[in-house]
């Protein structure tokens, strides 16, 4: 018996150990190495345009249409038979957007931590459709920058929104394009006025919610131009 069929011997004996043993299988021999990832890691790598809903409360509204988006692909299951199998369910005739359920929201936490293969994964899929929202502009500005949004509650940030109104104002003022770019009402009158305008703090709340996952986004730049502070 030569050298080289020993040697595949004693190691083909090796990776099919006898019973209660360790088998070590024949991707040895492939040179297969399975890598496995958090699902809520690979969320970030695979649909950066989704992130896992933080919130805690059952009344959230990002967890009413997740929770809505369950009841619905479930609806035609018994108890015991929904694809999480959640204490209390039963069948539903009629989905309506309700406030989720503690358990639910544990779940979603739960399950984003389990590790899969890839996204093609069942659970992944599931939490993807369950316990996700749209990444938003306000999201890109937390997780990319130093800069915070300004607060747009009563009295708050005062010299923060002045400083944002008076670069807003300066860069539209010049534009050739014969508007702003966020076509404020009565734009004519209000460009060459200093006082900030009563609908630029609801602006800037509402263009900081668009969806929006890419830093080359106009949103995104804009916002973070004319609604932040250091």
């Amino acid at each position: 018996m030569t050298t080289a069929f020993k040697a595949a011997s004693t190691f083909a004996a090796a990776g099919t150990a006898t019973a209660g043993g360790i088998y070590f299988g024949t991707d040895i021999f492939k040179g297969k190495v399975v890598t496995k990832k958090t699902i809520a890691s690979l969320l970030r790598e695979k649909h950066p345009q989704k992130r896992l809903i933080s919130s805690s409360s059952v009344s959230d509204l990002d967890w009413k249409k997740a929770y809505k988006t369950y009841r619905e692909g479930n609806k035609e299951r018994n108890k015991g038979q929904d694809i999480w199998k959640l204490d209390g369910w039963d069948r539903l005739s009629e989905v309506q957007e309700v406030d989720t359920t503690t358990e639910f929201i544990s779940r979603c936490n739960s399950n984003k931590l389990v590790e899969v293969e890839g996204e093609q994964d069942p659970l992944y899929k599931q939490v993807l459709r369950y316990c996700t929202r749209d990444t938003l502009v306000k999201d890109l500005i937390f997780e990319n920058t130093s800069k915070q949004l300004l607060n747009s509650a009563s009295d708050q940030d005062t010299s923060g929104w002045t400083a944002a109104w008076e670069v807003y104002r300066t860069q539209n003022k010049a534009s050739d394009k014969g508007k702003d770019a966020w076509e404020f009402s009565d734009w004519d009158s209000k460009k060459d006025k200093t006082e900030l305008p009563a609908d630029y703090k609801t602006k800037c709340d509402s263009k900081a919610s668009i969806p929006a996952f890419k830093l080359d986004n106009e949103d995104y730049k804009n916002v973070l131009n004319w609604c932040t502070k250091n």
